[in-house]
């Protein structure tokens, strides 16, 4: 099959990397799912994707420990990431995501056009509507 894109999806929750495969894959994306921020990164290194959705609350390496070593890496740092959190989006959150410069942000639970609209705004060559 030819994929849009492909993406990979980091969470230690398998039913929201399930979530996430069924929303995009229904457009045409190709989803990779990973349970912890170890086996994400590593993931990402072997194969670079087209763009990470990335849980921040994880046991071990936490989301934003993935999302420093993607950004250290020159080979990954272009890579757009979007956190996928169950935190509300507070003040702090707000700045925080705009100092790291993340890519964008969903919150649990969350919409399926939330998932699809985010990633759609970050893969400009995505068709997702």
């Amino acid at each position: 099959m030819n994929y849009q894109a492909r993406v990979v999806c980091i969470d230690d929750e398998p039913g929201i990397v399930e979530l996430v495969t069924m929303i995009l894959s229904s457009r045409n994306i190709q989803v990779e799912g990973a349970f912890s921020g170890v086996d994400g990164l590593a993931l990402v290194r072997r194969d670079p994707p087209d763009a990470v959705i990335l849980d921040i609350m994880m046991p071990g390496m936490d989301g934003w420990e993935v999302y420093r070593q993607i950004r250290a890496d020159s080979t990954l740092k272009n890579i757009p990431v979007i956190i996928l959190t169950a935190r509300n989006s507070s003040f702090e959150e707000v700045i925080a995501r705009s100092r790291a410069g993340v890519d964008d942000y969903v919150t649990k639970p969350f919409l399926p056009n939330d998932l699809r609209n985010s990633l759609a705004k970050v893969l400009k060559t995505v068709k997702l509507s």
